[in-house]
Order: C-alpha cells, then sequence, then structure tokens
C-alpha cells in the first residue's frame, strides 16, 4: 500500500471514529447547552437513532426515545406525576437567536413521569428569580415545584413553551427540558 492510500485511510478512519463519538454522544460534557443552533445542530445528528426508535409495546410507543412536545396540562396522582402533551417542532429563529415553537395538531396524550425522573427548567417557566443563572440556564427541579409553575402560567404563554422530553425503556419520562423562550 502507498504512502498515499495509507494517508487516506487513516483520514477516513479519523472521520468514521469522531462521527461514532457524536452520534453516540461519548465525550459530552454533563453541562446543558441552551445554544438554540447547537442543539438544533445535535437534534439533527440524533434524527435518525432516538426519535425514529421503534415502540416496544403499543402502549408506551414512546419508550426509548426523545420527543419535543408541548404540554397542556399536569398533575400528581398517586405518587405518580402525568402529563398531558402533544408532539410539537422547533425551529431555529436566527433573527432573535431563539426557538419558534411550533404546536402539533390532534389528541394530547397522558404520559408519565419516572419517580427520579430530571426535571430541568429555564425562563419563563422558572421564572426570573434564579440568582447567578442567565435565563437561558436549565436549572434542575422537582417534580412537584414543576407541576406548580405549570399550572400558574398564562395558558397563552403555557401553548407557546416546548418541552424536550426523554423516555426510558418502560416508556416514562426520564428527563424533562424547558426549552428558554426571552
Amino acid at each position: 500500500m502507498s504512502a498515499s492510500h495509507r494517508r487516506a485511510t487513516l483520514r477516513l478512519l479519523t472521520v468514521v471514529a469522531f462521527g461514532a463519538l457524536v452520534l453516540t454522544g461519548c465525550g459530552e460534557s454533563d453541562k446543558e447547552s441552551t445554544d438554540p443552533a447547537a442543539i438544533a445542530a445535535a437534534d439533527t445528528a440524533q434524527a435518525g437513532s432516538d426519535q425514529t426508535a421503534a415502540p416496544s409495546t403499543s402502549k408506551t410507543p414512546w419508550a426509548g426515545t426523545k420527543q419535543f412536545v408541548t404540554i397542556d396540562k399536569a398533575w400528581t396522582e398517586g405518587g405518580l406525576t402525568y402529563l398531558s402533551v402533544r408532539p410539537a417542532q422547533k425551529k431555529v429563529n436566527t433573527q432573535f437567536d431563539t426557538w419558534e415553537i411550533i404546536p402539533g395538531t390532534g389528541a394530547f396524550t397522558t404520559v408519565t413521569m419516572a419517580k427520579d425522573a430530571r426535571v430541568l427548567l429555564t425562563v419563563p417557566v422558572r421564572g426570573d428569580d434564579a440568582s447567578g443563572a442567565s435565563r437561558g440556564e436549565p436549572l434542575p427541579s422537582s417534580q412537584a415545584e414543576f407541576v406548580t409553575l405549570l399550572t400558574q402560567l398564562d395558558s397563552g404563554l403555557s401553548a407557546g413553551i416546548g418541552y424536550d422530553l426523554s423516555f426510558d425503556g418502560e416508556g416514562q419520562i426520564a428527563k424533562l427540558q424547558s426549552l428558554f423562550r426571552p
């Protein structure tokens, strides 16, 4: 094998290895990104893997997937938190460096949060009173606090807020993160 073929092969292997790291999330920091362009790029990269995953059963259609949704209501019953959700779309609004939320149509679906689900909230869901944090920085919250904050939001404002949900293998929400809306 000639030196030029070896260099070409080495470059190809480097690209394949880097692509595998990006798609699997290896090396990803624990810090959540709030940059719309970065999140949109990551969502595009993940679209082929986790949003089209085959459902495990008809009873848990989103098991093991990530979904972007709007939430109609949230409540706690019998020690569990329930959300009424509908799939939506998010687009980067480059003019204002924020998100444009496009609500879905159709019926809302009730989903359950896992008892240990991570809840990360940004403005306007969490309010502006978090000292030392930017408005777009996702801060941890309890499920009970999230339900309270969501029910206190104006219904017009609430309808325009989107959430990234990650579902575990059982179809319960393992992570909920609100998208920053100025």
